[in-house]
């Protein structure tokens, strides 16, 4: 039977709001409830009933970025039965605004480990890391249906033909080259050409047709309608660097410079995460039943075969049947952990806990790979998302924002990105250990991305708390790390799913991300002494501060100042028989198993240049396409 809880949903809308949003905030969800785009008037699929054992076809473990395309694509097929697990909730109801509206996306996402709203977060934080001294950083991961996508900065773009080719090679299957993997990408997008016309002129964007698949998939794609001024200097500024602008960041090239696409509905300007689309493009699917609010504690094995999972929904513990398969989408950190509480993993790691081994596989928590992010932050005159901390300003933002989509808070804040492998001159102040080091990633791979973050990051610990409370504007050129060599782990810290895993990224471990980083400091400088950039900056930088100067005082900042772009992956990853550090074959499916597959960022053999949203739902597409042919 159908259930709907559009009734329950109107009832505590009104209770849960002033929680989590502020009161223009609150005005603008009730407004948008009332012109019919909240959850509140969408159709929701069937929903579980907690305590009790059921059987099903497939059991999706995870209902964020992943899960939900598998989940979805499955419960298509004719008389197919599909539950989801999902220990969250929906974001629009717990994180309000702060999740749906683009410009509020930095919200709990600081690295301090108090900036966090536990309702859509996991809260994790990763043990002290050698590389930023001895710093503990919040990972923020989402917990709510629509996992990450629920929570990210939105960015959507692709990763580059060579470095797909190399994820062919590494696990043998030609599939994965990007001309063959390409169909997958489009196959999820709607995409909506930009709006040229409503956009400055100065700030025209431009796409490959080629690229998508008009109105293809349920996920919205799109430009915002408005455009920071910031981003259009640094365009130009970045021209003076030699970084060309580029098509797109779609077609299989990066190394350039363009405004990005982002995973945002262009109707009303609003998030559009696995949940929004996949989830409710499935409402109507009876056979699909979604266990919110219910931790998966175990992978339930007959043999060396996944038969179901063990779950708790409130303490009560039950069990999903699986006749078909189960579908581990638990994320970068907890399907590894997953995995070790269910016997799969590392034989010293689950011997120490005295877990029965249904398969000893070194590689699972291994070879995390992540992008670390640090920036610089000046005063300017033009008019950037500081704007906000002005009550006036955000007031009539909200007006422009509640009539037609328009306004600063349709724009997530960092609207522009560059890429590019270091030029010379200045590639010569890495060590030869650290070009030879590079020199391992393939040609059109870049090893820096800039981001132009249209506030005040300072020291990234909590965007909100820590933005200046003066009428001055601010914007951030930032550099995140696309090609790093250190490499982090994940482990159990008991055998229950409720204790968070040990996260140790290594961030800055390797000597030649340390390198690389003080270079790529120094290129944000660069950007910001030219010219353009000095037309519209206010007095010299104001953090770290120019006093911060050597090499030993830029690293010291980038150590303690940086953060993580949230891009963990890899830590189950795929690659072929004889590798002993492979955990899935290309195809997902577990080694030394059957009928288990992972589907997420885990999974990947590396972490393709820049962020990861794209391909992990191509990958879902793709092995969901997989599941289905493998049954007719």
């Amino acid at each position: 039977m159908h259930f709907s809880l559009i009734s329950m949903l109107r009832a505590v809308i009104p209770l849960l709001l002033p929680i989590c949003a502020s009161p223009i905030e609150q005005h603008l969800w009730e407004s948008r409830a009332s012109n019919g785009n909240s959850i509140t008037d969408t159709a929701i699929p069937s929903f579980g009933i907690p305590g009790k054992n059921a059987s099903f076809d497939y059991v999706v473990i995870g209902g964020g970025n992943a899960g939900l395309v598998v989940a979805t694509r499955l419960a298509q097929q004719p008389n197919t039965s599909v539950a989801v697990i999902e220990a969250g909730n929906f974001y629009e109801i717990d994180n309000g605004n702060l999740s749906v509206i683009p410009a509020d996306g930095v919200f709990y996402a600081g690295s301090s480990p108090t900036d966090v709203n536990p309702l859509v977060d996991w809260g994790f934080v990763s043990t002290p890391q050698a590389g930023l001294n001895n710093r503990s950083l919040h990972y923020a991961r989402g917990k709510c249906l629509g996992g990450s996508s629920g929570r990210n900065y939105f960015t959507y773009h692709r990763g580059t033909k060579e470095s797909y080719r190399k994820w062919a090679l590494e696990v043998d299957d030609k599939s994965y080259e990007f001309d063959l993997f390409l169909p997958y990408f489009k196959k999820s997008v709607d995409f909506t050409p930009p709006n040229n016309a409503a956009r400055p002129s100065n700030a025209s964007v431009s796409y490959n047709h080629d690229s998508f698949n008009t109105g293809s998939g349920p996920l919205k794609v799109s430009i915002p309608i408005w455009a920071n001024a910031f981003s259009s200097f640094a365009k130009l500024a970045f021209g003076v660097l030699g970084l060309k602008s580029e098509l797109d960041f779609v077609s299989g090239t990066l190394c350039g410079v363009q405004y990005n696409m982002n995973t945002i509905d262009p109707k009303d300007q609003t998030r559009s995460s696995s949940e929004s689309s996949f989830l409710r493009m499935a409402e109507d699917i009876a056979s699909l039943k979604i266990y919110n609010g219910t931790l998966a504690k175990r992978i339930v094995f007959d043999g060396n075969k996944a038969s179901g999972v063990t779950a708790s929904t409130k303490g009560v513990e039950y069990t999903l049947f699986a006749s078909q398969e189960v579908v581990l989408s638990a994320g970068a950190f907890q399907s590894p952990q997953l995995l070790m509480v269910s016997g799969v993993g590392p034989e010293p790691i689950l011997s120490q806990h005295n877990i029965p081994i249904i398969s000893a596989l070194p590689g699972v928590g291994q070879n995390m790979w992540d992008h670390y992010i640090f920036s610089a932050s000046y005063q300017v005159n033009v008019i950037t998302h500081s704007a906000v901390n002005n009550a006036s300003y955000l007031a009539r933002s909200t007006e422009d924002y509640l009539k037609d989509g328009s306004g600063l808070l349709g724009n997530p804040g960092g609207d522009l990105i560059g890429w590019e492998k270091l030029p010379y001159p200045y590639r010569n102040s890495l060590t030869h250990a650290t070009r030879q080091s590079l020199s391992t990633f393939p040609e059109d791979w870049p090893e820096i991305e800039y981001l132009i973050l249209d506030a005040f990051s300072g020291n990234n610990e909590n965007y909100i708390a820590n933005a200046p409370r003066t009428p001055y504007m601010y914007a951030s050129p930032a550099a995140a790390l696309v090609a790093p060599l250190s490499r982090g782990n994940i482990t159990i810290s008991s055998t229950n799913m409720a204790d968070p895993p040990i996260i140790n990224p290594n961030w800055l471990s390797h000597p030649a991300d340390q390198d690389l980083a003080i270079a790529a400091f120094k290129r944000v400088r660069q950007l910001m002494n030219t010219d353009i950039m000095r037309s519209i900056t206010v007095g010299s930088e104001v953090f770290p501060g120019l006093n911060v100067s050597s090499d030993a005082q830029i690293l010291d900042h980038i150590k303690n100042d940086g953060t993580m772009v949230f891009h963990a992956s890899g830590t189950c990853k795929m690659g072929v028989v004889g590798d002993p550090m492979a955990v899935v074959d290309s195809k997902a499916r577990v080694f030394g198993t059957t009928r288990l597959r992972i589907v997420d960022a885990a999974a990947f053999p590396f972490l393709p240049p820049g962020h990861p949203q794209s391909t992990i739902y191509a990958l879902a597409e793709k092995i969901a396409d997989d599941i289905i042919s493998a049954r007719i």
